[in-house]
């Protein structure tokens, strides 16, 4: 019956790639507007806007005070000019009353009353005009024209422009706007609104301020009242020029908001566009290279943790370089063990034989062989080096071709074998390393294994009688410790006999020590009696009973060591 060893690998190929990723060809533009850009853009706007705001609340509010100023100013006049009229008023109502007292005794002529009416006229607008100059011919003040609204002689005078179409009268305003307060509700007897009136220059835009005016000397007389005109186009010039001005101010407020922000994004930028180039640096490829930004501000903590991150990119490139060595390595290992396993177990007659063989992550230098010796005589050995990777691999290479020539050589003396073994050996490893073996020579003819041990586990024999197992061991160190006399005393041969359905077991200790996810071994006790739980079995089937259990113990823990068997059964 033939069976073949699964020496399937816990990892994949051991072929070594190395990958390269394109790199750009330049640096990188941004696909909007650069941090500068933005910069200076938002600056602008909100400045140019608060300064918008600001003007316009500065024009308004300037607009109301000079409107109060208007509305103050243009009561006073009302005031001043209706105090001027009664005042005329009442000293040509006294003049008339002589004049008429002198008509009548005959001393004056009645034409004398237009004179004296046309004389107080005069009097009354010369002092008006006096109000509009404000004692200055070169500079004329906003009063447009006054007109009184008195019983009498003085009734209808008016001074200034003439009215020669129909007003416009708006809404009047019900209150007066004081500084620092607000809105006043207006005295009673006082009216303000504005009119379009047409005068003979054209239309003018005015605030006429009407006052009734008391009598004292008549109180009894009604309807005496004064109109004072007064131009809005100074009101309405300085506003327009005030938000000329707020433009303008705008204008070369953005002007110089956009300097000063350019000049702080180049402060701010400049060491992110020089981080920026040596990024490009890095990408490329140059890990070694380190930014020559500097900052005392976020931006030279993101140039410090730059240069931090090329460092720690060169560590862990150089950790990947290696790691990738020690994959190669391990790849070419795992292929020098496959090539040097038996690639299937012999035919031999009156037994049936079976081999297994199990990688575990790392290559732990496991190995087993399963020579021909010629005259019913076959050797069995299965070992573990102590080295790992490619040194490992090469110790189990050496120690397998020194294992065939010297077998070949002593035949039936299990002992001897590892004796020469461990002669050549010694000489050819590193200090420090060494090989645990177990060696078993089947006489297939007498049914005797006759086996000696370097220091490895015991060999597990079935008895079939009884259904029981037995350990066939002997004393020995490893392989590669001493180079002649020390090994040679240690090392005992010993013989058993076999009957229908025994079976022998050779093994290595990635059995016992098959570590679960609560890290127990699987133990040797729980082993052996594994064995003897399945020894009524074939030997393939033995052998898959024995991983069985081991996989159920383990779960989902990774495999922490090679399994390696070799099971050889009697048969009955």
């Amino acid at each position: 019956m033939r069976a073949k060893p699964d020496r399937s690998a816990a990892t994949g190929s051991g072929d070594w790639q190395t990958g390269r990723q394109q790199r750009p060809g330049g640096l990188a533009r941004p696909r909007g507007l650069g941090l500068r850009s933005k910069f200076m853009l938002v600056l602008s706007v909100i400045t140019g806007c608060a300064m918008v705001l600001l003007g316009v609340v500065m024009a308004q509010t300037t607009a109301k005070f000079l409107f109060g100023e208007k509305q103050h100013g243009g009561i006073e006049v009302a005031r001043f000019a209706g105090q001027l009229g009664l005042a005329v008023q009442g000293h040509l109502r006294d003049e008339m009353q002589r004049l008429d007292s002198e008509i009548q005794e005959g001393g004056a002529d009645a034409s004398e009353r237009a004179a004296l009416k046309l004389k107080y006229e005069n009097l009354l607008t010369a002092h008006l005009k006096k109000a509009h100059d404000w004692g200055d011919d070169t500079r004329p003040s906003d009063v447009l024209a006054v007109s009184f609204d008195f019983p009498g002689d003085l009734s209808g005078v008016q001074f200034g422009e003439s009215e020669i179409g129909n007003a416009q009268r708006e809404d009047p305003f019900p209150s007066i706007y004081i500084p620092k307060i607000g809105r006043y509700p207006l005295p009673e007897g006082i009216e303000v609104y504005e009119l379009t009136i047409q005068y003979r220059g054209g239309p003018r835009p005015v605030y006429r301020f009407k006052i009734a005016l008391p009598d004292s000397r008549n109180p009894k007389s009604k309807g005496s009242s004064v109109r004072v005109d007064i131009d809005r186009k100074s009101v309405r010039d300085v506003t327009s020029n005030l938000y000329v001005i707020i433009m303008v101010a705008v204008v070369a407020g953005t002007g110089v908001v956009i300097l000063v922000a350019n000049w702080l994004a180049g402060n701010i930028t400049r060491p992110l566009d020089l981080l920026l180039r040596d990024m490009h640096v890095v990408a490329r490829g140059d890990l070694a290279h380190q930014t020559k930004a500097r900052s005392t501000d976020e931006i030279g903590v993101l140039a410090h943790e730059f240069n931090k991150m090329t460092r720690n990119l060169q560590v862990a490139q150089s950790a990947l370089v290696e790691q990738e060595k020690a994959a190669y390595e391990l790849s070419l290992a795992r292929e020098v063990q496959r090539q040097l396993l038996p690639a299937e177990a012999p035919e031999i007659i009156g037994y049936d034989c079976a081999a297994f063989y199990q990688g575990a992550k790392a290559v732990s230098g496991d190995y087993f062989d399963i020579i021909p010796l010629g005259d019913g005589l076959w050797g069995f050995i299965v070992a573990d080096v102590s080295g790992k990777g490619i040194p490992g691999s090469m110790v189990m290479a050496i120690t397998r071709t020194i294992v065939r020539l010297v077998a070949n050589k002593h035949r039936q003396h299990a002992a001897e074998t590892l004796k020469e073994t461990n002669r050549l050996i010694a000489k050819q490893i590193k200090r420090g390393m060494f090989v645990t073996a177990f060696y078993a020579i089947l006489d297939q003819k007498a049914n005797v294994v006759t086996y000696a041990s370097a220091g490895h586990n015991p060999m597990v024999v079935y008895r079939a009688a009884d259904r029981t197992h037995e350990l066939a061991t002997t004393k020995g160190i490893a392989i590669g410790f001493n180079e002649g006399p020390i090994f040679d005393r240690t090392v005992q041969e010993a013989r058993i006999t076999l009957s229908p359905g025994d079976v022998f077991v050779l093994y290595t200790d990635g059995f016992p020590e098959a570590m679960s996810e609560q890290s127990a071994e699987f133990g040797e006790e729980r082993f052996y009696k594994a064995v003897a739980a399945n020894g009524s079995l074939g030997a393939r089937q033995l052998i898959q009973g024995l991983v069985g259990e081991i996989s159920r113990h383990r779960g989902n823990a990774e495999q922490s060591d090679d399994l390696t068997i070799i099971s050889v059964r009697r048969s009955e």
